[in-house]
């Protein structure tokens, strides 16, 4: 067990009741220099940075950086009545945005002459344009046949007729939903050629846009909020020299940006507004419980100021080491509220009870010290080490947070040891504690009013079979697949968001990554042979390649072309309406050409070059099924990685699945490690400190119920396990020792028989400790992100657990310890 020495703590609590305004005032002077190395800190939202440096997605995602730059753009968009007048205006928007040196590429504009002209070649295949030609030809003898039966005339004179007598046959592209020639030419058509436009609009078809391409990632906050600067006002400004000024009336009325930059700084203000609402109700709440609960102004201050204090010096921490905050460390500073507070509260609450038995100042912050400040070593031990156990997750989202708060809990010890000694002399030198009714059922010199506690080993036998009930059902508790219940909570587009909408290609493929176009061809042809075949690939939507998008067999596919275009350009006038506008379509691609790379345009051999401009050494793939949905992330890793390169080896692929993968793989792994690692750290400290087995095992009964029933919980109500909730795990194991410690050394303190005044007592510390601790994680239950709520879920509960077995089965543990003590030593009837 962790002992203070006398003569030092004397000789400390009594140097801080010399000179109380010296130490508070060095203790600000630090709160305050700290918060000034805060103002540095970094936050990181995208969920990549939660993966250490070494993981596969995330060297992959640098290598993209490295070959292509980034992948985030800023779209432009111009919202006007009149394109045609806007228009001439781009090429000059677009060289007043290059002009500036943090931008390095804007496209207004695509040249799609030459897909248009071969679109027939490029789009359908051989047997598609031959399946078309015989539906073609069905068709056209179908309608002649009708009109000869129902004009009686002969083929050649009815040719080109128009009176609308006969059937009408549609040859409009999306016209045919069965599975024919004509559909599934038409289908290939529209699908492929929406691909390639020449102008960006919007999806409501109100605005006309830009893309713009920074020279720096959107990882940058900074940057992206100066870029974003740069490109409204440049846009204003040529406008207004170019057209008019941004108006109603105005050819352009009103200019709209988004686009990845935009979304990220989205984000980032989300999470600051969560962060300051957490912590502002966490901190108002906390305030006026613990004014209600000790009915006393001068408890805020004695509580909450050293509190304050110990989460500005981990804000200092984070500054001078890490240096960042990610998604979830975000918002470690309302969680350290509630678990920083407990501190406090049990040295207020005996500084008062020593008070009421009748020590001077001095001498009950010396007890205190003595007492409840071992108790609250070994707690702050307890359960940094729980948290520190997940420094050695590879995981950023549990490393981060398990240093930071191992970090913080102790610093708000420290905090408490020092301001809280010296406010408690400062406000007794002004105003001597009143008690306001409080009393103990104890005096100085005098023992402690010993009534059994009620419950006994019955209780005890029934919580033990809870518990092992609950563990057994845990088995069933599985982890969350659906990455959008882990995401922010806002369902709808922004408005910024619905105007861009459209504008520029909402997917974001996978990028295969090889080290020459001769091996791209070969992982291409491997793609190939996979997606063969009429049956859908389980795991592969589409993919995509430079050298790909040179059509096969030109000439076979001209020579159909040519007869389709000369037996429906004879026979044209038999349609009328949309099957006359679907003909018409059709019949302006009548004259493709042969081609090959070097004739695509400049933008479509662009997006397939990388920086050094090297051509076609990387493809393009998307998943089969939502990115968002783990079980698909999971297995199109696994496919990708099943692809060989050259040298026989994976090649590097980057993209938003391949990240989820990682995510679930490393949650999966780092977050049972890290459990089993809190678990073992926490029971050999205690085992080193107690140097008592028995007295290790009652500390850990609270802790050993409360997972439990935490775990039957979770599989009762079907709760999932997520990385964010995950990290509530360390939290009830620090909380459930926490209590234990307490209640367990107060006993060991007191004797015999104890039970009911410790309950009482130290137990009504540990209800505050746990409310104050639950209304830090209760706050992230305001956080717009299922992920966060789902962490301070899941952590309430856990502490109401263990709060219930520390006040309930622990005093009858302890209960009815003495009463096996008490049996053991009476003497045998003679």
């Amino acid at each position: 067990m962790i002992h203070l020495p006398e003569g030092p703590v004397r000789r400390i609590v009594g140097a801080i009741h010399r000179r109380p305004y010296l130490f508070f005032g060095a203790a600000l002077i630090l709160s305050a220099g700290m918060l000034f190395a805060g103002r540095s800190i970094e936050l990181k939202t995208k969920i990549r940075d939660l993966l250490p440096e070494s993981a596969a997605s995330v060297q992959a995602m640098q290598v993209l950086q490295e070959r292509l730059g980034s992948a985030d753009i800023l779209v432009v968009a111009l919202m006007s009545d009149d394109f045609d007048a806007v228009k001439p205006a781009l090429p000059k928007l677009a060289a007043a945005l290059e002009a500036h040196p943090d931008i390095a590429e804007v496209i207004y504009k695509q040249d799609v002459d030459l897909i248009d002209r071969n679109a027939l070649t490029i789009f359908p295949t051989v047997d598609e344009l031959e399946d078309y030609y015989e539906e073609l030809t069905e068709t056209i003898k179908e309608a002649v046949k009708k009109r000869m039966v129902l004009l009686d005339e002969p083929e050649e004179e009815d040719d080109g007729a128009e009176d609308g007598a006969y059937a009408r046959y549609t040859f409009g592209w999306a016209e045919h939903e069965k599975d024919d020639g004509l559909s599934n030419l038409g289908r290939t058509f529209r699908r492929e050629r929406g691909a390639y436009r020449e102008y960006f609009y919007n999806r409501a078809y109100t605005t006309i846009g830009l893309e713009v391409y920074p020279t720096k990632s959107s990882g940058d906050l900074a940057f992206s909020r100066h870029i974003l600067d740069v490109v409204d006002a440049r846009v204003h400004e040529t406008l207004a020299a170019e057209l008019a000024p941004v108006a109603e009336g105005a050819p352009v009325t009103r200019v709209v940006i988004g686009g990845g930059y935009r979304n990220v700084l989205q984000e980032s203000d989300q999470i600051k507004d969560d962060i300051a609402s957490s912590v502002g109700w966490s901190f108002g709440l906390l305030a006026l419980v613990v004014i209600l609960w000790f009915r006393s102004i001068r408890a805020f201050f004695c509580v909450l100021l050293p509190l304050a204090m110990g989460v500005s010096w981990t804000v200092g921490l984070v500054a001078l080491t890490v240096g960042y905050l990610n998604l979830i460390t975000a918002f470690i500073f309302a969680v350290l509220l509630g678990l920083g507070i407990d501190f406090g509260i049990h040295f207020y609450g005996r500084y008062r009870e020593e008070r009421a038995a009748g020590h001077d100042p001095l001498e009950s912050v010396v007890q205190t010290w003595l007492s409840c400040g071992e108790a609250s070593v070994l707690a702050a031990l307890t359960t940094s080490a729980a948290f520190l156990a997940l420094t050695i997750a590879d995981f950023r989202g549990f490393s981060q947070f398990g240093g930071v708060a191992a970090g913080g809990v102790l610093l708000c010890l420290l905090a408490v040891f020092w301001a809280f000694t010296a406010l408690v002399f400062v406000f007794e030198r002004w105003v001597p504690l009143k008690l306001m009714g409080y009393s103990v059922d104890r005096t100085v010199g005098e023992g402690i009013d010993r009534r059994r506690f009620p419950l006994g080993g019955r209780v005890l036998v029934v919580a033990v079979l809870v518990g092992i009930a609950g563990f057994v059902s845990a088995g069933q508790v599985e982890f969350e697949m659906n990455f959008n219940r882990l995401g922010q909570k806002q369902k709808e587009k922004l408005e910024y968001q619905e105007i861009t909408y459209g504008t520029t290609q909402a997917t974001s493929p996978a990028v295969i990554f090889a080290d020459s176009a001769e091996e791209a061809r070969a992982i291409y042809q491997q793609l190939e042979e996979r997606t063969a075949g009429d049956a859908r690939h389980p795991r592969i939507k589409s993919y995509e390649a430079l050298f790909a998008l040179i059509p096969e067999q030109q000439a076979e596919k001209r020579r159909w072309i040519k007869k389709i275009c000369r037996k429906l350009g004879r026979k044209v006038k038999l349609f009328e309406g949309d099957p006359r506008d679907g003909a018409d379509e059709l019949l302006r691609h009548c004259d493709p050409v042969d081609f090959g790379v070097a004739d695509l345009p400049d933008w479509v051999k662009s997006r397939f070059s990388d920086k050094d401009g090297k051509l076609g050494e990387f493809i393009f793939v998307s998943p089969r099924g939502s990115t968002n949905d783990g079980r698909v992330a999971l297995a199109f890793r696994d496919e990708m990685l099943s692809l060989k390169g050259l040298d026989g080896e994976p090649p590097v692929v980057s993209g938003k699945p391949m990240i989820w993968a990682d995510v679930l793989i490393a949650m999966k792994t780092d977050g049972l490690e890290t459990t089993v690692a809190s678990l073992l750290t926490v029971v050999v400290l205690l085992l080193f400190f107690e140097r008592s087995l028995g007295g290790t095992l009652m500390i850990l009964l609270p802790l050993s119920l409360a997972l439990g029933l935490t775990g039957g919980i979770m599989a009762l109500f079907d709760i999932k396990l997520t990385f964010f909730n995950m990290l509530a795990l360390p939290t009830i194991i620090g909380m459930g020792v926490d209590d234990g410690v307490h209640l367990y050394h107060r006993h060991k303190e007191l004797g015999p028989d104890s039970a009911r005044y410790v309950v009482r007592t130290t137990g009504m510390a540990a209800v505050l400790t746990t409310i104050t601790t639950s209304i830090g994680f209760g706050s992230l239950l305001l956080a717009n992100h299922y992920g966060l709520n789902g962490l301070g879920l899941l952590s309430m509960i856990g502490m109401g657990a263990a709060l219930f077995v520390t006040l309930v089965v622990l005093p009858a543990a302890m209960q009815w310890v003495d009463d096996r003590r008490r049996e053991g030593s009476s003497p045998t009837p003679g």
